[in-house]
């Protein structure tokens, strides 16, 4: 490393910080997503007394659990490193100037972890009210996360009047906040729909597996509804400048954008097939292929 610019001759900083933040921001989603997901489902299951619905909810959980603290947590802390390597300046600026958001956000973060480790390991044990109220508290602390860290990574995009005043607010309630927010909220859902397919997929009993199937496609499907207006507001939210910048002078763009469009589409489809009787091995298949393109969808996006 040279101090105090890390000197790269092949792959770039900014794409060594892609490769890890795609990963990284695909789990995150799926984490606020998921919270949502196990406490509608838990929901669901105590209310049409399904104790299939329950166990599978249960397994869902270890899952969930396994994929959000561990390989959530590792892309995380591999972020920080690797914008600390290739900007520390900027770094310091995300640290220096949000350094009460991040602590907030530590915060949240720390009840959630203590939410969802409860709920798994206290699965059984708790009573049914208190269960469901743990998982809804992981939501929520989940959710909050969101919040906070949308408002600074969207701040990196549209600062707004921070620039000229510097204050927190200013940057943190910046243009794109809301339309942001609300953008990645319904794309958690989604997520938390494509991922159920992964524990579902792989039930035993085909009739159960159905079911679940359907279940978690109205997970893909319904927040569409959300998604694609505020896609719209949040194009619209950009100032005049960074539309130009970004969709007309830049060159590289374009291919991006269509990776987004056409795998938006083709999760929407897939969600959409998994609906109607297939084989096994087809949903499999299918499974497979969304989660991967999902990769890409975040990717694209």
């Amino acid at each position: 490393m040279n101090y105090p610019v890390w000197d790269l001759t092949s792959l770039t900083g900014g794409t060594l910080i892609a490769l890890i933040a795609i990963i990284h921001v695909y789990i995150a989603h799926f984490a606020v997503g998921g919270g949502l997901f196990l406490w509608l489902t838990d929901l669901k299951a105590e209310r049409e007394k399904d104790t299939r619905l329950l166990r599978y909810v249960d397994n869902h959980t270890w899952f969930f659990l396994l994929v959000t603290m561990v390989l959530g947590g590792v892309t995380g802390v591999g972020i920080w490193f690797i914008i600390a390597l290739v900007n520390p300046a900027a770094t310091s600026v995300l640290i220096h100037n949000f350094v009460f958001g991040w602590a907030i956000e530590w915060v949240f973060f720390f009840c959630e972890i203590a939410a969802l480790l409860i709920y798994h390991y206290k699965f059984n044990d708790l009573k049914v009210e208190k269960r469901q109220k743990v998982a809804f508290l992981y939501f929520l602390f989940a959710w909050l996360s969101l919040f906070v860290i949308n408002g600074i990574l969207s701040f990196m995009l549209t600062p707004g009047k921070w620039l000229e005043t510097g204050n927190f607010w200013h940057g943190f309630l910046n243009p794109t906040f809301f339309p942001s927010l609300i953008f990645r909220t319904a794309f958690a859902a989604m997520i938390a729909g494509l991922f159920g397919f992964v524990t579902a997929v792989f039930q035993a009993d085909g009739e159960f597996r159905a079911k679940l199937m359907r279940y978690c496609s109205k997970w893909l499907i319904a927040p569409v509804l959300v998604f694609i207006p505020s896609a719209i507001w949040y194009y619209y939210a950009l100032p005049e400048n960074i539309q130009l910048n970004a969709f007309g002078i830049n060159t590289e763009i374009p291919f991006y954008l269509s990776i987004f469009i056409i795998s938006s589409i083709a999760v929407f489809l897939l969600g959409l097939f998994l609906v109607f009787k297939s084989s096994h091995l087809l949903q499999k298949v299918v499974t497979l292929l969304l989660v991967v393109i999902g990769l890409a969808w975040i990717g694209g996006f």
